[in-house]
């Protein structure tokens, strides 16, 4: 509570999600599993040492099992390598910057466009899994042996399945930054046959630089499934008009509808998002 408390005054934030919040302006899964093992541990770390003092033994405990220091070690490691390939990618421009704002709905257990995603849920669920056996442990030590002082263990076999599951957030991470990727756009009303298309923009990242061109060589954009001319094309955005007929049956927009958007650059296809016309 005490470093909440600091941290709070310092950011001027009450907010504590904003520790797992990732260089690309989403909630981070791996700064996420990086805080429940760094919360655990300061817990039962203070908890044990004020067993200790009241006892009249003030030093420190040197005694930390080893699983639990490669469990920490596995978490920073994975937070700080999961922060430098996004960075990596948010610098070099081949992923953009995006957060909230600019409509990705990435979480802790979803991609950029809020789809699930197992590398995220695999990591996730094992952590909370051996977080939990960790409090439970302790809680019994507390109740049940007080004058044990030493910090439980964690056992192998969990440190080798989160071991696993981080690398292979990690290996998901590495394969899908710099592909493609849609954000679903706000919804639009179709206009009435005969009148002034419709403006419509959908972010992104990674979608390709078309230099001078009005889109990058070879890209498309396709509204269920056909392609349709664009307006305006750059790494972050697409922007398009929306006719009063739909491109694939020829007749007007049923209303309400969704129709798909995919974007196809660079050789890649990106995700597919709904479009919602009223």
């Amino acid at each position: 509570m005490l470093v909440y408390l600091l941290y709070s005054l310092g950011a001027k934030s009450w907010n504590p999600w904003k520790l797992v919040e990732g260089a690309d302006g989403l909630s981070s899964t791996s700064k996420l599993q990086w805080l429940l093992w760094i919360v655990v541990i300061l817990f039962a770390y203070v908890i044990l040492w004020v067993i200790r003092a009241k006892e009249g033994d003030y030093s420190a405990i040197s005694a930390i099992p080893t699983n639990l220091l490669a469990v920490l070690g596995f978490s920073t490691g994975t937070a700080a390598a999961a922060k430098g390939i996004t960075s990596g990618y948010v610098q070099s421009g081949r992923s953009a910057k995006v957060g909230s704002a600019q409509g990705a709905t990435g979480g802790v257990m979803t991609d950029d466009t809020g789809v699930p995603e197992l590398a995220k849920v695999q990591m996730v669920g094992f952590t909370l899994v051996a977080v939990g056996i960790f409090l439970a442990t302790l809680i019994h030590q507390l109740v049940h042996s007080p004058v044990v002082t030493t910090l439980p263990n964690i056992d192998a076999s969990l440190l080798v399945l989160m071991g696993i599951s981080q690398g292979g957030y990690l290996g998901k991470k590495l394969v899908t930054f710099g592909s493609p990727t849609l954000f679903p756009p706000l919804p639009v009303a179709a206009p009435a046959p005969g009148a002034v298309p419709r403006q419509v923009t959908v972010q992104g990242s990674s979608l390709g630089d078309p230099g001078a061109a009005l889109q990058p060589p070879g890209s498309k954009l396709l509204l269920d499934g056909v392609p349709i001319p664009v307006s305006d094309w750059n790494d972050t955005q697409i922007v398009f008009m929306l006719d009063a007929d739909s491109p694939k049956t020829g007749n007007p927009w049923p209303r309400p509808t969704k129709a798909q958007l995919q974007a196809i650059t660079g050789g890649q296809t990106s995700n597919s998002v709904s479009l919602e016309i009223s």
